[in-house]
C-alpha cells in the first residue's frame, strides 16, 4: 500500500493547531497554536512545477492523490491555488485528496477554510469528498462553518457526515453547537434508564432515587414477564435505537466541548443553566461579536429560560403520573 492511502486513513486524526489569522478566532482552551507560516515563494514555485511535471505522467489514480497530498506540506497561496483548482478535478478520488491537502494550509486559514466550506456544500451527496472537507476546516481550526454545517445534521442527513461534523464540533469545542446538541439529546437520550435487556424512558423530575425506582417499576411491568425471547428484542431495540441516534457521537462531542459527560437532555440543560454567562461569553468570542453586549444579552433571557425548563419538568411529571395510574389500573 503506498505511503498516501495511509495518509488518508490517518488523516481523521490529525489535528495540528495553526495560527489564527484576521478572520480566526482564538480559542486558547483547545491548546496552544503551532505557527504556521508560507514557505517562500521560490520554493513553492519548484514544488509546483514538480507537481505538475510529475503529475502530467502519473501512471495510476494512487500515484495522482500521492502526488497531490504532497502539497499537504507546502502552504504557500500559489499552492492553494492549485489546489483551488484540483478539489474541482472530475476525478473523485483527486477531490477527496485536494480537501485534506488544503487542511495544511494553516498560512491562509480563511482562504482555506471558505475553500473547504464552499466544496462540503458542492460535495454533499459526495461522501468520501465531503468528510475529507470536514477534516481538513477541523485540521485548520476554521470555524466560520457555522451557522452553515448546522443543516447537514438534520432529517435525511448521511450518517458518516453526521459523525464527522460531531467530531469536527468537539474537536473545535464549538460551544455555539450546543442548542443543536441539546436537540439531538432529546431525540437520542430522552431521560432514559437502560437496563442490559431493554430501555424505558422515565423521569420524574424529583430528587433522589425516584427516577429509578420508578423507571425499574416501568421497565418490570414491560419485560420481566416477557422472558428471554421478549427481553431480547428489547435489547435489540435499544442497541439499534443507540445506534441510529448517535448516541455515542453525540455525547462525545458534549464531552470534547464542555468536559463533562451528560446522561440525559437534562443533564446538559442543567449544565448549560449553571454555566449560561461563561458559554454566552464563548459563542461571542467566536462569533467575533461585541462580548459584553451578547452578554448582557444573553442574560435577560435566563430568567426565561428556567421558567421553560421548570414547566417541562412539571408536564412530564404529570404525564407519567398518569401513566402510573394507569397502570396500576391495568394490573
Amino acid at each position: 500500500m503506498r505511503r498516501v492511502l495511509i495518509l488518508v486513513l490517518l488523516m481523521p486524526a490529525i489535528a495540528r493547531a495553526q495560527a489564527d489569522d484576521a478572520n480566526g478566532v482564538p480559542m486558547p482552551d483547545v491548546g496552544a497554536p503551532k505557527v504556521v507560516g508560507a514557505v517562500a515563494a521560490e520554493e513553492a514555485k519548484i514544488a509546483l512545477k514538480e507537481f505538475k511535471g510529475a503529475f502530467r505522467t502519473a501512471d495510476s489514480l494512487e500515484a495522482r492523490q500521492e502526488l497531490v497530498f504532497g502539497l499537504h506540506d507546502v502552504p504557500h497561496d500559489l499552492i492553494l491555488k492549485e489546489l483551488k483548482r484540483l478539489i474541482r478535478n472530475k476525478s473523485e478520488g483527486i477531490r477527496v485528496v485536494a480537501a485534506l491537502a488544503i487542511g495544511g494550509q494553516g498560512h491562509n486559514k480563511a482562504r482555506a477554510g471558505k475553500l473547504l466550506m464552499d466544496s462540503f456544500e458542492r460535495e454533499k451527496k459526495t461522501i468520501d469528498v465531503a468528510i475529507s472537507c470536514i477534516d481538513g476546516m477541523r485540521e485548520l481550526r476554521y470555524y466560520g462553518y457555522w451557522p452553515e454545517i448546522k443543516s447537514s445534521t438534520g432529517n435525511g442527513a448521511r450518517s458518516a457526515i453526521v459523525i464527522r461534523i460531531l467530531e469536527l464540533l468537539g474537536s473545535n469545542k464549538d460551544y455555539r453547537a450546543l442548542p443543536m446538541l441539546l436537540k439531538m439529546y432529546k431525540v437520542a437520550m430522552p431521560k432514559r434508564v437502560t437496563w442490559t435487556t431493554g430501555t424505558v424512558n422515565v423521569d420524574t423530575g424529583a430528587a433522589g432515587d425516584a427516577d429509578n425506582q420508578a423507571a425499574q417499576a416501568e421497565f418490570n411491568r414491560r419485560y420481566g414477564a416477557g422472558g428471554s425471547k421478549a427481553k431480547a428484542k428489547a435489547q435489540g431495540k435499544a442497541r439499534s435505537f443507540d445506534a441510529r441516534n448517535f448516541t455515542t457521537q453525540i455525547r462525545a462531542c458534549a464531552k470534547a466541548i464542555t468536559g463533562e459527560d451528560f446522561e440525559t437532555d437534562f443533564d446538559l440543560e442543567d449544565w448549560w443553566v449553571d454555566n449560561w454567562e461563561m458559554v454566552a461569553r464563548r459563542i461571542a468570542k467566536m462569533d467575533g461579536v461585541n462580548v459584553e453586549k451578547a452578554v448582557k444579552k444573553a442574560m435577560k433571557k435566563l430568567p426565561l429560560r428556567k421558567k421553560e425548563m421548570a414547566e417541562e419538568r412539571r408536564k412530564l411529571e404529570e404525564e407519567l403520573e398518569k401513566a402510573e395510574k394507569k397502570n396500576a389500573r391495568n394490573r
